[in-house]
């Protein structure tokens, strides 16, 4: 559940505050005190929201109010508290006495981190500038000797490759023919292999010729016999 609203806000003044509605707020608050800052404007006949009586009564009216510019001092030593505490300005203000914590974040938005800008630190972190890029440039960059990187090999190389293989798998194939015809004329005989050539040549040439009139005819030859 979120926070409940001070009040109605319902024909209630806004806007600057008057001199008129400054002394009813500073006079009721010294006579009677700060009990509840809900009741104090109905109290003090004030038409103003009870946030708004609490803000102008600790950031304008009260009597221990420290005013004037912040010492040369008092920015170094905000500068100390804000690296250690941050945005926690109500921190920060505790260390001033008499100053509000809306004055303080002011005059750091406006003046202190800008003076630390001009003088390289950043105004986040309070460490130089500087340092902070090369910070992230190291995280940023990755070194090169952790990269394995894989070169390919050009068009040509990759041409040249595939031609020496080539040309190994020709040699090969006309090696194993050779092989293979030397084992095939080593285990036949030449000069048998000549002869078996002859004696069939021969045989064939000893035949009778044969004409087509005997195959036409074949009674012819049956007579031609017999006479």
């Amino acid at each position: 559940m979120g926070r409940q609203p001070c009040c109605d806000k319902v024909g209630l003044k806004r806007g600057p505050w008057t001199i008129e509605e400054d002394h009813k707020l500073i006079n009721f608050i010294l006579d009677n005190g700060i009990h509840c800052w809900r009741m104090v404007p109905k109290l003090a006949g004030l038409l103003r929201c009870g946030k708004s009586c609490r803000l102008r009564w600790i950031n304008y009216l009260r009597p221990d109010l420290k005013r004037g510019a912040l010492s040369e001092m008092e920015e170094n030593q905000i500068i100390q508290l804000h690296a250690r505490f941050g945005n926690r300005w109500s921190k920060i203000a505790s260390h001033f006495p008499g100053r509000t914590d809306n004055e303080i974040k002011n005059h750091w938005n406006t003046r202190i981190k800008r003076r630390l800008k001009l003088l390289g630190v950043d105004p986040v972190t309070h460490k130089p500038i500087e340092e902070k890029e090369k910070v992230a440039e190291k995280t940023e960059t990755v070194p090169e000797e952790s990269l394995e990187v894989t070169p390919k090999a050009d068009n040509h190389e990759q041409s040249g490759v595939l031609e020496t293989s080539e040309r190994q798998n020709e040699v090969e194939m006309s090696y194993d023919e050779r092989n293979d015809y030397e084992m095939l004329s080593g285990s036949l005989d030449v000069g048998l292999w000549i002869n078996q050539e002859t004696n069939t040549s021969n045989s064939y040439n000893s035949t009778p010729p044969f004409s087509l009139e005997d195959s036409l005819n074949p009674s012819m030859g049956e007579s031609s016999s017999v006479q």
